[in-house]
């Protein structure tokens, strides 16, 4: 007992120690960390009041949590203080106030390490929500750490490789829509850091390694966790399985689930792998079956590696087999009978031998027939098996299909389209009315062979033929199926009706039936008036209520309404055939039988409520036309006639209706106004006045009116015709005779009646040419003349009057007869009286504000073509009656079989007798019951017939018949039209008589007219509309099929009568296409507008724009203004023949945008390249406009700067050439990579208004390459080729042999002689060069293009830096092609020819592609340009174009800028290139050029104007570009002497020229040069042989002196003139004896080729000779100078000095023929300057300069010694200053000789006659050349040193080549000066 109370107590103390308080953590492990305090919270699980403390204050801090202003805490933080990195351990108390019961937990502090992370899967999902991985971190004993709150991790996501995309990202808490974000990483997110939590979500399929490490310093030694995670995706295949038969395809899709929908997968990450390749392969997504039998297809996934794949993914169950039946059916219904317009798919199906159907891929196919008239195949499946159409033609038709020795046949059998009506019907429900409501539907289409069913037969039956009957009692039967409404109630009973076909019960139709009891009744439409025996139709509508709303029935026939009639005026019928109104369901046919008015109401009773509706009826007479009583009026223009109607509806005066009446009819033709009278009857009137000619419709309507909905108009109108025409004849009637042979009945025979007043009424009628009756005549003029007897005709010689007899009925007047009222005395035997309408009445017309046609009555001459007043008259004679029979009185007739002409005999008795002058010519008929007169033609020729009316008494008609045939044809079209537009050609037909053939278009086979095209697949001829066609005109229409050129020519006849055109040429051209399509611009910039197609030559094409404001056109450049778009219009103008006028015959339109630049980017092809390599930078504008457009901008500034210079630098492609673009053409550079590191290029845009654009930026990263540097290897690099190229390896060696390796894979193929061919496919591949006894590896890289670079070829060379591209430059690019590290592929591609360009401007530069990835720029034209270069075939290459930026402007360098030159010529050219470039001329014996100096001569012309001669300078071989000058050279056919009068003093004269061709009137000079005195020191001696000079004279003494003269023809290089030089063969003393005193008149005359010559007259005046020519001083001493000449010129002879200050000229004497004077020299004269004698004489025109040579060594010895002593004694005292000027004179003469190089030695005193030259002038023009070295036709030109070139002198740098003011002027006087 004892024990059992003691094992109670036990376990009563266990369960209390159970139930008492705890911490929730006994025990805690914290991590420490060197600046991190770790906080962790303990808490003690019953919230009593505690108090906390520690054991261990410096290890750990504990801070309890108070709620409130409490001081008990059951929860307290704990928090790590340490930082010694050992392990300790510290104790917190908790000690229960109350109780004093104190809890403890041992808090552990230690480092951390390892790590490990926590999650519930290694496996993501796609589309599947984030999952969490949780990090937890250890100690060395493998304890776990409680917490790791607040404590930052590093984590990283790892892909395999490089080439996989990212698998997996990062996902914080908060982005999440799946999670809440914890506590302990809250703050992490805020600042953007991670903590032990993180959320990672799977973007692709894939394996990424998850790196987890510790960013800690002092945890650096912890290694890191790594955790492997996967990516994978809910796919699935399609199809799971399937049978194919062995050689065949069948394509897989893979689905993937996404948001629970399938989507296909149609990207590279996944890929199918069969189990068993010998029984099928794979290529993509597409298997192949290779072999009979079973295997599996498996989905693999390139992102997973193949290690992660240890399961097996989605896969599919593939069955090769061989198929054993075909079987075919018609989708989807399996029946083969169907109706019009069903879609249908015929299914041809394989099946195996076990059954299981086959799927057919591309390789085999299954053979198919079908009628496709009867089923229209609009798909099928490329094997056959699938037919998709539509069924269209009724029939039946047999479909076959066959596979091999398999067959199959099937018969579809198509009727017409299955239609049902009505396809809705609400139907009445009422339970006491026990009538059955018939209701027919009707079917239609298919074989007529329908099946009905009803879709509830208790409530409606139907039978065979459609009719439906209803059968509804009691809707709470059970098979009633009653719906609940929306509003609550209940619909009565709901059913269907479907028809179907017999044959095929799945091809139906139908009718829904809704039955619901009525709520209202209503009239819905009712004519509420008619006329008497016709009908008002009450249209009854019953409505019953479903879902709030009124719904009408359908039909309501089986209901019985009511009718109550106040008046029984109407009755009711039968309302067969009558259609019932909108929302009525029952028609109430009720005809009147009374005129009057009554009162009808219509009711029907429904259970106890009775519907009704009320209504007013009218019944009144019938609308009808009194006068006139034809209901039809003819009148003139100008007349009136009134018109009554009666009867109709009238005005009602018990209802509120408005009687509305109104008329229709031609306001041009006709004013119609309504009388208005007083009247009792109902009666209604109208006065219409024809106001034109034409025809129309008078129409009257009135009917009565009512404001409401259910009114139906009742409308009672009449129409009348009314012609207004022209008058064509005058008919009189009168009592008349007849003649005998008359078959008409004999009437009384009196000449007149004669009254008591002497008066005779002669009654007047007008008809027009249909022979009705005018009812007015009233706006006609009509004359009225007489005569008696053979006498002419008079007017007013007998009293008369015209009247119109009027009527009345009703009291409105209307027109009876017209009447001429004669008062006649007597009456001659034979007296006439002729009536003829010539005009209207003006007055009347003008009255009525009427303008008639004129000539008044026109009508058109076929023959002429003009319009003409016919002739309208008659007249009546006492005996006869005389008419005009025929309408004209000659015609001609076509000679063809079977063609006849009828002529309507319109006047007369119609009995006619005929005769003819000639028989055997036409064969003529007349019908006398027709009155037609036929004429038909038997040959050529010409008859006269004659007509005598058997009845009246006039005189026989004569016509006049030319019986003709064609004899010309003639053709006028256009002669070019585009392809697929219309032109017309007029035919022109000539009769045998050339004139214009009559051709009635009515008979055009007659004429038996065809045409002949040489080219009927060119164009088409046809027979086009005749309508407005001149006389003799036949219209054809040409169209054009495909361009080309054909003749065609029309024709008539055969054998000898065969009649043609002449042929005429047509030329169908294409449309015309203007390019580009749709551009883009800014303002400011500029493109070329070009086009294709049109006519050749296309010589009138205007291209225009819409809108000028926003862009405007030059030539075809197209330059931007303003925003906004316009359109550019093409249009070519040919002028047709045919009309005579300019057309359009093809035109197209662009459109261009102009759009405002708001920023550029910079365009690379790379942005990592490796060092060395080069690649093109282009800058476009946003959004992607094209530098091509950029580039024609001016003004516009662009920099570019690089932030690291060392890495990459900018340059131009022009840069080798010497050319450095400035700001404004920089829209293009190239980028050299440099050294490896990271640059940013930074481009900036200054647009022409100052608009800074917002800088581009591109960063680039250069890259080395990598190297093997250890061991040192052989370095042989692999062949860079492109894809569907060409290489050819050479080695050192003979007989190498190439092949591929063993292991090669296909990528290239090679020849045994090292031809290589690269494929499509991308890779490394290895060749091996083999020899008897050696191979080498050769590896071979095939690599997509990644951009192509455009490079200058390096020779050409400027001398100076240019800023722009001079014109005339000839440029040779290459084309390289790149891969994508910036590598230089090898070779080219394929295509030789494979280069394509674009030019902003295509006139001004010349491109020509070569044929190995090289072209050639001509820039002849100054152009702000720029080109495109890109590969024709760009396939596999992202950047396929360069751009080059073209500014060409003229260069002062270029010389010379004219291209026109004469024979003669001389042409220094000048080049902006370097010295060693070579001169070449295109054709030496026209132009010959020195290839070193470039100075040419032109020797010749062509015969051809235009043709062009080729100066091109640069490399020998062009192939480095060069510079090209076009040069025309003409004849030189004018010779011009500078002077025509001139004066010389004897012993040498040049008389200067100047030889030029007529057209350049503007050139007096044949040395053309920049820099003439340059070209005149580079020159040689210059042969003359194209010119010839003669010296003449007319008198005796000027005879005496031509043996003395000796003439020749030269060309003197210091001035750049030809010359005819004069030099005297004798002394001059002994000319001066022959002249004396008298005047000598000479005449010198130079002759060109062909006789043309110039002359000029020349003035023989001996002049002045100075002795000495020069003083040479050697002391103080006076000399004496001599001057001989003529007596009466030195008298006038002025000797002054340079310099009176030192030195003096006297006058000492003057003898016969000389003159003397002294020089005294002063004291103090400088012999170190210059000085000189100048002597003027006026009358020889001469200014001589004696140059004073002194010593100034010896100058002060001179003054003191005496003169005189021995010779020896003055030479040896002088020897010194001999010694030093003989040395200072030859070292004077060689510098000179060597820096100047004088040419010749001066003659002072008989220059040619100068005015007021300064000595430095006369110097210069006294220069002559005197050199021998002369070779063959060219000209010598000196070796020439740049070191001693002399400066160019200012007096001779230019030379007037054309324009020399002393020329300009018409006058050349003797007083004109010579030309320098």
């Amino acid at each position: 007992m004892d024990s059992i109370l003691c094992m109670i107590l036990l376990i009563l103390v266990r369960n209390h120690a159970s139930e008492a308080a705890r911490l929730n953590h006994p025990r805690v492990l914290l991590p420490i960390f060197e600046d991190k305090a770790i906080n962790f919270t303990l808490e003690v699980d019953e919230p009593n009041c505690y108090k906390w403390s520690s054991s261990r204050q410096d290890l750990i801090s504990v801070m309890p949590i108070y709620k409130g202003f409490s001081e008990c805490a059951y929860q307290a933080v704990v928090t790590v203080r340490t930082h010694d990195r050992r392990r300790n351990t510290a104790i917190v108390f908790a000690e229960e106030v109350q109780t004093g019961e104190t809890l403890r937990s041992d808090v552990i502090v230690d480092v951390i390490a390892s790590l490990n992370v926590r999650t519930a899967t290694r496996q993501l999902y796609l589309e599947e929500a984030p999952a969490m991985f949780e990090l937890h971190a250890f100690d060395e004993q493998g304890n776990e750490f409680f917490t790791l709150e607040g404590i930052e991790f590093d984590w990283e996501i790892l892909e395999p490789g490089s080439k996989r995309p990212t698998a997996m990202r990062y996902l914080t808490f908060t982005d999440s829509p799946y999670h809440t974000v914890p506590p302990t990483i809250e703050k992490f997110e805020a600042d953007g850091k991670k903590g032990h939590m993180i959320l990672l979500e799977g973007i692709n399929t894939g394996t990424a390694k998850v790196t987890i490490a510790m960013p800690q310093a002092e945890y650096k030694h912890v290694r890191p966790v790594e955790v492997y995670i996967s990516v994978l995706a809910n796919i699935i295949i399609e199809p799971s399985e399937v049978t194919i038969m062995a050689g065949d395809s069948v394509s897989f899709r893979i689905l993937q689930l996404k948001m629970d929908r399938l989507h296909v997968i149609d990207n590279n990450q996944y890929y199918l792998e069969v189990e068993d390749s010998s029984i099928a392969y794979l290529r993509g997504n597409s298997a192949t079956g290779a072999a009979l039998g079973r295997t599996q297809v498996f989905l693999r996934d390139r992102n997973m590696a193949d290690s992660d794949e240890v399961q097996k993914g989605p896969s599919a169950l593939l069955t090769v087999a061989y198929p054993n039946r075909l079987s075919i059916s018609l989708l989807p219904h399996l029946n083969w009978v169907t109706v019009q317009g069903e879609h249908h798919a015929i299914a041809l199906d394989l099946f195996a031998a076990d059954g299981q159907k086959i799927t057919m891929g591309t390789k085999y196919s299954i053979n198919s027939e079908v009628d496709e008239s009867f089923f229209a195949i609009v798909d099928r499946t490329r094997n056959g098996s699938r037919l998709f159409g539509q069924a269209k033609k009724e029939g039946i038709t047999q479909v076959y299909g066959s596979y091999k020795d398999l067959s199959v046949q099937a018969e579809l059998q198509i009727f017409e389209e299955l239609q049902l009506a009505p396809t809705k019907v609400v139907l009445p429900y009422d339970p006491n009315s026990l009538k059955p409501l018939k209701l027919q539907f009707h079917a239609s289409g298919g074989d007529n062979n329908y099946a009905w069913f009803s879709g509830n037969p208790q409530v409606i039956q139907i039978d065979t033929q459609g009719q439906a009957t209803t059968e509804i009692r009691d809707v709470k039967s059970a098979y009633v199926n009653q719906e609940v409404l929306k509003d609550g109630g209940k619909l009565t009973a709901h059913t269907t009706v479907k028809v179907a076909l017999s044959k095929n019960q799945k091809i139906s139709r139908v009718a829904h039936i809704y039955f619901l009891p009525p709520e209202r009744l209503q009239i819905t439409r009712s004519n509420f008036e008619t006329a008497l025996k016709d009908f008002v139709h009450v249209h009854v509508g019953v409505y019953a209520r479903i879902n709030n709303s009124e719904v009408p029935y359908t039909s309501c026939d089986n209901l019985h309404f009511q009718l109550d009639f106040s008046q029984p005026i109407l009755q009711l019928e039968g309302n067969e055939g009558a259609e019932a109104a909108h929302e009525a369901c029952h028609v109430l046919r009720l005809r009147a039988t009374a005129v009057g008015t009554t009162s009808l109401r219509v009711s029907y009773m429904y259970m106890d409520k009775v519907l009704y509706d009320i209504i007013d009826l009218y019944v009144f007479e019938p609308l009808v036309v009194l006068n006139p009583i034809e209901n039809e009026v003819v009148l003139p223009v100008g007349s009136s006639r009134n018109i009554i109607y009666a009867n109709g509806p009238q005005r009602s005066f018990t209802v509120a209706a408005e009687i509305i009446q109104s008329t229709a009819f031609d306001e041009k033709i006709l004013k119609v106004s309504k009388l208005e009278f007083d009247t009792q009857n109902l009666i209604t009137a109208f006065t219409v006045l024809c106001r034109e000619l034409g025809e129309t419709q008078f129409t009257y309507r009135v009917h009565n009116s009512l404001p409401t909905s259910s009114f139906a108009l009742y409308q009672s109108e009449v129409t009348t015709k009314v012609h207004c025409v022209r008058p064509r004849f005058l008919k009189l009637y009168a009592r008349h005779n007849l003649r005998d042979s008359c078959p008409l009945e004999k009437r009384t025979s009196l000449l007149f009646l004669k009254d008591p007043e002497n008066k005779i009424e002669i009654e007047i009628e007008v008809h027009d040419s249909n022979n009705r009756r005018l009812m007015n005549i009233s706006s006609l003029g009509l004359d009225w003349e007489f005569s008696a007897g053979e006498e002419r005709y008079q007017k007013n010689i007998i009293p008369h009057r015209q009247i119109s007899e009027l009527e009345f009925n009703h009291g409105v007047t209307l027109p009876s007869r017209d009447l001429l009222v004669l008062t006649l005395s007597e009456v001659a035997t034979n007296f006439r009286i002729k009536g003829t309408v010539s005009q209207y009445n003006d007055k009347l017309l003008a009255q009525h504000g009427i303008h008639a046609e004129r000539p008044p009555f026109g009508i058109k001459n076929p023959q002429t073509g003009l319009i003409y007043t016919p002739l309208i008259e008659n007249e009546i004679r006492l005996h006869a009656v005389n008419s005009t029979l025929l309408p004209k009185d000659y015609m001609s007739i076509f000679l063809a079989s079977g063609y006849s002409e009828r002529i309507p005999i319109a006047q007369g008795s119609g009995y006619l007798q005929l005769e003819l002058s000639e028989a055997g010519i036409v064969q003529v008929e007349y019908n006398e019951n027709t009155r037609i007169l036929v004429l038909t033609p038997l040959r050529l020729g010409h008859v006269r017939l004659e007509l005598t009316d058997r009845c009246l008494m006039n005189e026989p008609s004569h016509l006049s018949i030319s019986v003709v045939g064609i004899g010309a044809i003639e053709v006028v079209s256009m002669d070019r039209l585009e392809r697929t537009t219309r032109i017309e050609a007029i035919v022109r037909l000539f009769d045998t008589n050339d004139n214009l053939l009559l051709v009635d278009q009515s008979k055009l086979s007659a004429y038996d007219l065809s045409e002949v095209v040489a080219d009927q697949s060119i164009l088409s001829v046809r027979l086009g509309e005749q309508e407005n066609v001149g006389p003799g005109e036949i219209r054809y229409t040409i169209t054009g099929n495909q361009v080309g050129e054909t003749k065609i020519l029309f024709q008539s006849g055969k054998g000898i009568y065969k009649v043609a055109s002449d042929p005429l040429n047509i030329q169908v051209f294409a449309p015309i296409r203007l390019f580009p399509r749709d551009s883009t611009l800014v303002v400011g910039s500029s493109i070329q507008v070009y086009f294709h197609g049109g006519p050749h030559p296309n010589t009138n094409m205007i291209i225009s724009v819409e809108k000028e404001q926003v862009a405007t056109i030059s030539s075809t450049v197209v330059t931007a203004h303003k925003l906004g778009t316009t359109k550019i219009v093409g249009k070519c103008l040919l002028k047709n023949p045919v009309t005579g006028k300019d057309e359009v015959v093809s035109q197209d339109s662009v459109e261009v945008h102009v759009v405002a630049l708001k920023g550029v980017q910079i365009r690379t092809p790379l942005v990592r390249i490796h060092s060395g390599a080069v690649m093109p930078a282009t800058l476009w504008g946003l959004s992607d406009l094209s530098p091509m457009i950029l580039g024609t901008l001016q003004n516009t500034k662009i920099s570019w700067k690089v932030s690291q210079p060392q890495v990459v630098e900018i340059f131009n492609v022009f840069t080798t050439a010497g050319i450095e673009y400035q700001s404004g053409d920089l829209i293009s550079v190239r980028v050299r990579a440099l050294n490896p590191g990271k640059a940013t290029i930074t481009a900036s845009v200054t647009l022409a208004d100052g608009t800074i654009l917002p800088p581009a930026t591109v960063d680039l990263q250069v890259f080395k390459t990598l190297e093997l540097v250890t061991p040192n290897a052989i370095k042989m690099d692999s062949i860079l080729a492109a894809p569907r190229s060409i290489l050819q390896l050479k080695s050192n060696m003979d007989n190498v042999v190439y092949k591929l390796d063993d292991r090669s894979n296909g990528i290239v193929s090679v020849t045994p002689d090292g031809l290589v061919h690269t494929k499509d496919s991308l890779g490394r591949d290895l060749i091996i060069a083999t020899t008897a006894d050696q191979s080498l590896p050769i590896g071979i890289e095939v690599k997509n293009v990644q951009y192509i670079l455009v490079t200058l070829m390096p020779i050409l060379k400027l001398r100076e830096l240019e800023h722009k591209i001079p014109r005339g430059m000839n440029f040779v690019f290459k084309v390289s092609l790149h891969d994508n590290l910036g590598n230089e592929l090898s070779h080219n591609i394929e295509d030789f020819n494979g280069l394509r360009y674009e030019l902003g401007n295509k006139d001004d530069v010349d491109v020509q592609i070569d044929n190995n990835l090289t072209f050639a720029l001509n820039l002849m034209r100054e152009t702000n340009n720029v080109i495109g270069i890109s590969l024709k075939d760009s396939t596999g290459v992202k950047h396929s174009m360069d751009f080059i930026k073209l500014s060409v402007v003229e260069s002062d360098n270029l010389f010379p800028t004219k291209t026109i030159f004469s024979v003669g010529d001389i042409i220094c050219f000048d080049s902006p290139l370097t010295l060693s470039s070579t001169w070449r001329s295109s054709n030496e014996q026209i132009v010959y050029i020195n290839k070193h100096t470039g100075i040419a001569q032109v020797l010749s012309h062509r015969l051809k104007p235009g043709e062009k001669i080729e100066i091109t300078n640069g490399d020998e071989t062009k192939r480095g570009g060069f510079l090209k000058y076009d040069l025309e050279v003409r004849e030189s056919d004018t010779i011009l002497f500078v002077k025509s009068v001139d004066t010389f003093s004897g012993p040498e004269y040049r008389g200067q020229l100047v030889i030029r061709n007529h057209l350049q009137s503007e050139k007096y000079s044949n040395l053309i040069a920049q820099n003439v005195s340059k070209c005149a020191r580079e020159l040689g001696s210059v042969p003359v042989n194209f010119f010839t000079c003669r010296l003449a004279a007319k008198d005796a003494l000027g005879r005496n002196l031509l043996k003395m003269y000796k003439v020749d023809a030269l060309f003197e290089p210091s001035i750049g003139q030809y010359s005819c030089r004069l030099q005297l063969l004798t002394g001059f003393i002994e000319l001066l004896s022959i002249v004396k005193t008298h005047d000598v008149y000479l005449e010198l005359e130079a002759v060109v080729a062909k006789g043309v010559s110039d002359k000029m007259s020349l003035k023989l005046v001996p002049g002045i000779k100075v002795f000495p020519e020069s003083v040479r001083v050697t002391d103080l001493k006076p000399h004496e100078i001599h001057i001989s000449g003529l007596d009466k010129a030195l008298l006038k002879v002025q000797v002054k000095p340079s310099d009176s200050k030192y030195f003096a000229v006297d006058f000492i004497e003057h003898g016969h023929g000389l003159s003397k004077y002294r020089l005294e020299l002063f004291d103090d004269l400088p012999l170190d300057e210059n000085f000189y004698i100048l002597v003027v004489s006026p009358d020889t025109k001469q200014s001589i300069e004696v140059p004073i040579i002194g010593n100034t060594m010896l100058a002060p010895k001179c003054t003191d010694r005496r003169y005189g002593g021995p010779l020896v004694y003055r030479i040896l005292e002088n020897l010194g200053f001999v010694l030093t000027t003989t040395v200072i004179v030859i070292i004077s003469i060689w510098v000179y000789m060597s820096c100047f190089q004088t040419q010749g030695v001066t003659q002072v005193n008989f220059e040619a006659f100068k005015k007021g030259k300064s000595r430095t002038e006369l110097m210069q023009q006294s220069g002559r050349s005197s050199q021998d070295d002369t070779f063959g036709d060219s000209f010598n030109v000196r070796n020439f040193s740049p070191d001693r070139r002399r400066p160019p002198s200012n007096a001779l740098s230019e030379s007037y080549i054309y324009g020399h003011p002393r020329l300009n002027s018409s006058n050349r006087s003797e007083n004109s000066t010579s030309f320098s």
